[in-house]
């Protein structure tokens, strides 16, 4: 007998060990990032440039995020079930012997406690040498932070039917931020009953939980009672309403695709830059830091650029799944048995994730433009051209060749790894993942090398021609075999293929011509060939061409 798990066989440990069991390769992943991010902190008070120290700080805050979202989600105690097409609490957990009390306490009490040590050991390890002094206060922000986590359970647990929970749960942790930046904001009249709100947002976080816990348990939600009718009827009434004929397979499976992921890069792109302009512009005045409308414009162009280009690149995995529901990597029955070649299927993914990054830019620019409007409509004013009228059009119409060189360059950010992600194996996914994370910091160390070494930088631009041609060359030829290999096992039509290189020379005939009026304008002719190219390159051609067979692999276990 192993004396050391006896402890698991208590209710209580038994519960705890669905923590711990299951998610050791997370912790030390996390482990790992804690690591990493204090080998930042160290190389950072030594003394670096300022590129090294932008990239160490990108690593740092990375690590962070992404440490920090996973444990979130390992001590939440929220288990997807893909056959109810639901989340909610355990189901096997409510067959405990133990009161319904106990099985909201010890999950909130245990989980909540690690989270937010977790992340005041971040913060007072990693985080603190990187903002202001005195512009936060750890127990504050400890208090926040569990709030948030409490709720984001009570919700799950509580509501495992509820239409637009996840929409409910972005409106929870918008809340939150608020509430946790109102030290920063103006001192009004919510500023001294902040305390008093955060303790009656626990009490009733519990207090949901508890009931939501207590309903499951009973059946209520899924059971012969009035709640469950209630909401199976309302689910069927939704649904017929919604109901609509296609013309065809595809059209069937775009429509499939957008509503399952089409919504997601414009709802949390535009939310954020909704929510984190106007806190910008209250705590760049309240610190007297940079609090001229010229400065505030330029933080707000720079954080509505890079939103929806930071968050896009985290999603080519995801782009791949066709049920985000689905624990696994294997597609569901129905896409699998579903009568479309595999590069109709890629090509309904192409077709959401373009028109998503439209609409997100669309939405992105929109917010933006608001904001600034309402919050420094003088300063804009001031900056709009005084002479002909035709001199603001003309700005404009510029503008859209910029606008459309950051549509394509989302949309591929989107697209990037969806070859690994639908091959349905996680280590190729974590493998993708981890030499994307390589090649962004491998570039950055190129950038500081080419800073800092003259010789190099000469002897790289003397081969650069050749090895951007070199590479072009190689991607041409591995999507040609891949293009050959999908066509003879029938994964892949004529058609399909003739719309995946069409499209890509187009995109890089756009990148190439719009390269060349910028450098032109710019009286530096001798780079459009190194812009050209390097734009054939950075457009996935080789990806699209393995997607098919990726997704063949994984529909012919």
């Amino acid at each position: 007998m192993n004396v050391g798990r006896l402890a698991w066989r208590a209710s209580t440990g038994g519960m705890l060990w669905e923590i711990w069991g299951r998610r050791k390769v997370n912790f030390a992943f996390d482990a790992a990032a804690l690591l990493a991010s204090l080998l930042c902190v160290h190389w950072m008070q030594h003394g670096l440039g300022d590129i090294t120290r932008a990239v160490l700080i990108l690593v740092l805050v990375s690590c962070f995020l992404g440490s920090h979202l996973d444990l979130l989600t390992c001590f939440g105690f929220i288990e997807i079930n893909a056959q109810k097409v639901q989340s909610g609490y355990p189901g096997r957990l409510l067959l405990k012997p133990v009161s319904t009390l106990k099985l909201v306490l010890v999950p909130m009490l245990f989980g909540g406690a690690a989270v937010v040590a977790i992340l005041l050991t971040w913060n007072e390890l990693v985080l603190q040498p990187l903002k202001p002094a005195g512009a936060f206060d750890s127990l504050w922000l400890g208090a926040v932070v569990l709030s948030f986590f409490w709720w984001m359970q009570a919700l799950a647990w509580s509501f495992p039917l509820l239409p637009g929970r996840s929409l409910v749960i972005v409106m929870v942790a918008v809340f939150h931020l608020l509430l946790g930046l109102l030290p920063l904001a103006p001192t009004f009249f919510l500023s001294g009953w902040r305390w008093p709100i955060l303790v009656a947002l626990l009490v009733s976080a519990v207090l949901v939980a508890w009931i939501g816990v207590k309903l499951m348990r009973q059946g209520r939600w899924e059971g012969p009672s009035p709640m469950a009718r209630f909401w199976s009827r309302l689910g069927s009434a939704w649904a017929r309403g919604r109901r609509k004929k296609f013309r065809s397979a595809f059209g069937a499976q775009f429509w499939l695709e957008w509503h399952r992921q089409g919504w997601l890069l414009p709802s949390l792109s535009g939310g954020i830059v909704f929510v984190m302009l106007p806190l910008i512009f209250v705590v760049n005045h309240q610190l007297e830091a940079a609090a001229s409308g010229a400065n505030f414009i330029l933080i707000a162009a720079t954080l509505t650029l890079t939103v929806p280009i930071m968050l896009s690149s985290v999603m080519g995995i995801n782009i791949a799944q066709f049920d985000r529901l689905l624990p696994a990597g294997e597609p569901p029955i129905y896409i699998a048995i579903r009568p479309m070649t595999n590069g109709g299927f890629v090509i309904a993914k192409l077709a959401m994730a373009l028109v998503s990054s439209i609409l997100t830019w669309l939405v992105i620019l929109s917010l933006g433009g608001f904001w600034l409007v309402l919050l420094e409509k003088d300063a804009l004013i001031a900056k709009i051209p005084r002479g002909s009228p035709y001199e603001l059009l003309a700005i404009v119409m510029g503008c859209v060749p910029l606008l459309l060189v950051l549509i394509l360059f989302t949309w591929k950010n989107m697209i990037g790894g969806m070859g690994a992600g639908l091959t349905g194996r996680r280590w190729l996914a974590t493998l993708f993942s981890f030499s994307k994370t390589a090649g962004i910091i491998g570039l950055a160390a190129l950038v500081t090398a080419l800073k800092l070494n003259d010789h190099f930088k000469e002897l790289l631009l003397h081969w650069l021609t050749a090895l951007l041609c070199l590479g072009l060359a190689g991607k041409i030829l591995l999507s040609t075999a891949a293009f050959m290999v999908g066509i003879r096992r029938h994964a892949i039509t004529i058609g399909v293929v003739a719309w995946i290189v069409g499209g890509w020379w187009i995109g890089g005939l756009f990148v190439a011509s719009y390269a060349g009026l910028v450098c032109h304008a710019m009286h530096h002719s001798e780079l459009w060939l190194w812009i050209a190219l390097a734009g054939f390159q950075m457009l996935p051609l080789a990806e699209l061409a393995i997607a098919p067979l990726a997704l063949a692999w994984n529909r012919h276990r």
